[in-house]
Order: C-alpha cells, then sequence, then structure tokens
C-alpha cells in the first residue's frame, strides 16, 4: 500500500511516498538519485508519527537531496534510435536497425559487436521505434530467463534447497523480489549489468527461501554462496541508475 505526504523543513518542501510492508519491522527513509524521497513503513505506522521520523531525519534528507541536485546523473531513457548505446552483461553494443524484406516478425541478436534489430523491410516510419523496443525488451527479457535459470540451478543445489520458480520483470524500482510462496521475480534490465552483479541479486532473492528477512543469518547464507558479495553488491548500487531501458 502506498501514500503520499510532504513536510516543510530547511526552507523547503520535503515530500515523500510511504510504502507499507507487513513483512517490515523497521522503518527506514531512501533518498533516491532521481530525488524521490521514501519512507518504507511497517504495516499498522500511523501518518504522524512517520511525519514525526521524517522531520526528525530532515536535515540528513536535505543533504541527500542536495548531494543529488548537484551531481544529477545523465539522462538514461532510450529512443531505439540508430547508433544508441545500449549495456548487455556489462558491455556497450550500439545499435544496428536493418530493414530486410525476408523475415515476418523483427530480431535481434548480437553481432559484430553491434545490437542488431532486423524488422520487416515494409514497416512505417512512425513504427520503427517502438517495433525496435518491443523487439529489444523481448530479447533481453528472455536472455535474463536463461541466465537467470542457469544461476539458480547452480546455487539452489549448493544451498540445498529446490530450484524455485521465477518470474522476469520490468521493475522501476526492485531488482528482485521473493515471494512467501517462494516465487522469485528479477527484475531483466539486470542482463545489462555485469555478470556478477545479475549473480548476487539471484544468489540474494534465492537466500530469502530459506530466510526472509534480511537477519544475520541471511547475509551469512549470502556470503557463503558469494563471498565477494558485498563488492558486487556497491557497484550494483553504484552503477545501477544506467540499468535502465
Amino acid at each position: 500500500m502506498r501514500k503520499y505526504d510532504s513536510i516543510k523543513a530547511c526552507d523547503r518542501t520535503i515530500s515523500y511516498e510511504i510504502i507499507y510492508s507487513k513483512k517490515r519491522k523497521r522503518a527506514a527513509i531512501l533518498v533516491r538519485p532521481d530525488l524521490r524521497i521514501e519512507f518504507r513503513a511497517p504495516q499498522g505506522l500511523s501518518a504522524d508519527i512517520i511525519r514525526e521520523m521524517v522531520e526528525g531525519k530532515a536535515q540528513w534528507i536535505v543533504k541527500k537531496l542536495e548531494f543529488f541536485e548537484a551531481n544529477r546523473l545523465p539522462d538514461q531513457s532510450k529512443q531505439y534510435s540508430e547508433g544508441e548505446s545500449y549495456l548487455y552483461l556489462g558491455k556497450e553494443y550500439p545499435l544496428k536497425i536493418v530493414f530486410t524484406d525476408s523475415i515476418k516478425k523483427p530480431l535481434a541478436l548480437l553481432k559484430d559487436s553491434e545490437l542488431r534489430v532486423e524488422i520487416p523491410g515494409n514497416t512505417s516510419e512512425d513504427q520503427i521505434s517502438s517495433l525496435v523496443k518491443e523487439t529489444i525488451w523481448s530479447f533481453y527479457s528472455e536472455r535474463a530467463r536463461e541466465e537467470i535459470e542457469k544461476l539458480l540451478r547452480i546455487y539452489s543445489k549448493k544451498l540445498g534447497v529446490v530450484t524455485p520458480a521465477f518470474k522476469v520483470k520490468h521493475q522501476k524500482r526492485r531488482w528482485g523480489s521473493c515471494s512467501a510462496d517462494n516465487v522469485l521475480r528479477i527484475n531483466f534490465q539486470l542482463i545489462m549489468a555485469p555478470p556478477d552483479q545479475l549473480e548476487y541479486v539471484v544468489v540474494h532473492e534465492l537466500c530469502h527461501v530459506k530466510e526472509k528477512n534480511h537477519s544475520l543469518r541471511f547475509w551469512k547464507l549470502v556470503r557463503e554462496l558469494m563471498p565477494d558479495y558485498q563488492v558486487h553488491r556497491d557497484n550494483l548500487k553504484k552503477d545501477g541508475w544506467k540499468y535502465v531501458l
């Protein structure tokens, strides 16, 4: 459940989104690089208490906002046009759009150090961008599915659990999640990241099959499966803004 509220502090209005979760035990405030503020709250925490907590952290919030305002990240939104650069497993590939009369359905592939999208020769000008987008999303989603399936088979055996069901999803705010019935959801845009970062997210969510929270036991499991996970976790936090389709 999501709600919105705001306070006035430090000579500015601080607007924030309240995200309730039944599984959460402690409140947390997140200030994101796009200047969105999230208050993640346990179910039942009142708006008045949340407001008091935000007021208590106002100076910290404003400092974070000022930092992100001074260090704005480049716009990563894609135009799906010729020559545009796309990440795939940490490497950049320029987009090459090829018109061909020999196909009825578009397809995408990596060829000659390019992300090549082939579309039917009779595609109208106003359809090109949307068709290329649809094709790239389908390609990335399927490649992510293949990589995640491999990783889950490997790490499920190491963890001693049955390989869980999973779904690849396009998510704006989360890299992954594990439901109460152990269905994993992984953001397919992670196929843009270096393999170790994708691997870390898969390991992280898989460990939730045994430990549903972020307890010391949970992080011990993650460390046992991936001793250097912290490096990849930090890199994902630093570079995750790049992984946008």
